[in-house]
């Protein structure tokens, strides 16, 4: 029987990741579960946790060739330790926590660049100057996630007020001046400014488009997947969800007769690409779309370590079993020597 190749999820937790065991065996392979601190870096060998088909068992291996990155956050120091003896970009997605005004400023220097709200870096000033101009703001972290601290600030007349994830506000203010007091003490320069743009609803719920962008067996950007969130009735943000519908179905209600969806794949793909360029080596990301009333669209965010989760709840078996393998099989693409 030959030997299985075996493909390093390089992760902080020694523990099973449950989750790719379907994946893995559907394409025959190892999987090992490799923290930094249990590598024997001179003999080239891991203490790993190892699911081989039926089980997971701590045992020394050698070094994966292909790395799939678990980690949380910028690229783990241990990456390019392990690129010098598997090979470069042999490890992929090395950053899986985005900066969204980095992120912003690559695609700006693109063809994406009108599909961009306007965005800048968030300190009172810039605020200031952005309320100005467009009269409503969303003010939120540039490492955010799961939509904690999006701010909503709109200026009707003299007076602005701030709204925290509700349509209702939560306070206001009589001037500039006063709200830049609270900008300084709640959202500086790690917090992004963008221009607001209002939502298309469905039932009278906004909604979001997130595509799941991933790299396949040959190394190709392939568009796995798409959903929608519909958001609670009183938020401006989809973050929490009121539910989660195929996007096909949802763009169907809201713009009847319009074919978006291919649209909003293909600019998945090239965003993909330059995020790739500016970052380095990714090999999953997903990308949260906007469209307003008129069926424009709007890239909102990216995300460099998406919730595959999501796409359960639409109960499409064939759907679930892509997003899953997909990281493998790019694995095993840079497995391959002539990678």
């Amino acid at each position: 029987m030959a030997e299985q190749t075996c493909i390093g999820l390089l992760t902080p937790f020694f523990q099973p990741i449950t989750a790719y065991e379907r994946a893995a065996a559907s394409l025959g392979v190892e999987l090992a579960v490799v923290t930094p601190a249990r590598i024997d870096w001179q003999a080239e060998q891991v203490e790993a946790l190892v699911w081989s088909g039926a089980d997971w068992q701590t045992k020394t291996v050698d070094l994966p060739r292909a790395f799939y990155n678990r980690f949380y956050g910028p690229k783990p120091k241990v990456v390019n330790r392990l690129e010098l003896l598997v090979g470069k970009d042999k490890v992929f997605n090395h950053i899986t926590h985005f900066d969204k005004l980095d992120v912003h400023r690559a695609l700006l220097q693109s063809q994406l660049q009108r599909h961009l709200p306007a965005a800048d870096a968030g300190g009172p000033k810039q605020a200031l100057q952005f309320l100005e101009t467009w009269k409503q703001i969303i003010v939120k972290p540039r490492r955010g996630r799961l939509g904690l601290d999006i701010f909503l600030i709109r200026q009707k007349g003299k007076r602005i007020f701030l709204h925290h994830g509700t349509k209702s506000p939560v306070t206001s203010f009589p001037s500039a001046a006063d709200l830049s007091v609270w900008l300084e003490e709640n959202a500086g320069e790690d917090f992004l400014v963008q221009q607001f743009v209002p939502l298309a609803e469905v039932g009278g719920r906004i909604f979001d488009v997130r595509i799941l962008v991933q790299k396949d067996q040959t190394g190709t950007w392939q568009a796995s997947g798409a959903l929608s969130r519909l958001a609670l009735s009183y938020s401006y943000v989809t973050n929490v969800s009121h539910a989660i519908l195929p996007a096909a179905k949802v763009l169907k209600e809201a713009f009847p007769g319009r074919s978006l969806l291919p649209k909003l794949e293909a600019i998945s793909l090239t965003a993909a690409s330059l995020t790739e360029q500016a970052l380095g080596s990714l090999g999953e990301i997903s990308v949260d779309f906007g469209l307003d009333g008129h069926g424009n669209i709007w890239i909102m965010e990216l995300n460099g370590k998406p919730m595959k989760s999501l796409f359960l709840v639409l109960g499409d078996a064939r759907l679930v079993k892509t997003v899953y393998q997909r990281p493998l099989s790019y694995a095993l693409h840079l497995h391959s020597p002539s990678s």
